[in-house]
């Protein structure tokens, strides 16, 4: 890795960082909530089934200061498990297999060095890590917190655009019967490139997908892609059904 990108990598982890802080926060900010509805569940509990102080005070309070405690330890253990290093590690692993050439390096580092980009984080409470996209004229970059992966996208072997709705098949007992359903689970942008060009040799069917989890998240990168790039907008495809 060439200094320039080292550069733009170290101001680029230092942002990221402040962002996960903030989800940290928001993490453990929610635990004397979550805490507290054990807690006071479990006593109320107690005395609605019938039983006098002395025994909740004796079992359930117990009880119900074991589950805060779980609950507590589940909003802080994310917390030490998410660290910029692992964000790192994704990006620098994504840097070295995306651009081949230092032609490639440069232009992509001029186009963040000139401030020609915009960016989104979406910030889940339920995540470990925050989710980035980048959009600008020469390239996009997706941070996933799936399996902590990052991507680099050249916009110039795009060839079309699509939308895909994913779902998932989910199956439940009622009446001794067993019943299904779809069930939506996201949104996926389909990136379909250019026959012969360097994305699509790399990938396979010549295609690639970036998965949101939320309908809103998916239409602000599409919004960054119609302020950075409204020429890839033009060559959206066909809406696909997941």
């Amino acid at each position: 890795m060439d200094a320039e990108m080292e550069m733009w990598l170290d101001q680029e982890m230092q942002e990221f960082s402040e962002v996960l802080k903030t989800l940290k926060k928001k993490k453990i900010s929610r635990a004397p909530v979550w805490m507290a509805v054990f807690l006071i569940g479990m006593v109320a509990f107690g005395f609605i089934v019938g039983y006098d102080v002395s025994h909740v005070m004796r079992v359930h309070f117990p009880i119900g200061c074991v589950l805060a405690l779980g609950a507590w330890f589940c909003c802080w253990l994310p917390t030490k498990v998410s660290n910029i290093k692992g964000v790192r590690k994704a990006y620098e692993k994504a840097i070295q297999d995306f651009f081949q050439t230092g032609e490639d390096r440069q232009l992509f580092v001029k186009q963040m060095e000139d401030g020609n980009y915009h960016k989104v984080d979406f910030c889940e409470a339920g995540e470990v890590y925050p989710c980035r996209f980048i959009a600008g004229p020469d390239y996009w970059m997706y941070f996933q917190r799936i399996n902590i992966t990052c991507r680099f996208i050249r916009t110039g072997d795009i060839e079309s655009l699509s939308r895909q709705n994913e779902s998932t098949w989910v199956s439940y007992n009622t009446g001794g019967r067993v019943h299904g359903k779809n069930m939506a689970i996201g949104v996926s942008l389909i990136i379909k490139y250019k026959e012969g060009s360097v994305s699509a040799k790399k990938n396979r069917n010549a295609e690639e997908s970036l998965f949101f989890s939320k309908s809103k998240d998916y239409q602000e990168a599409v919004e960054l892609i119609k302020n950075e790039c409204p020429q890839c907008l033009n060559r959206a495809g066909d809406k696909r059904e997941g």
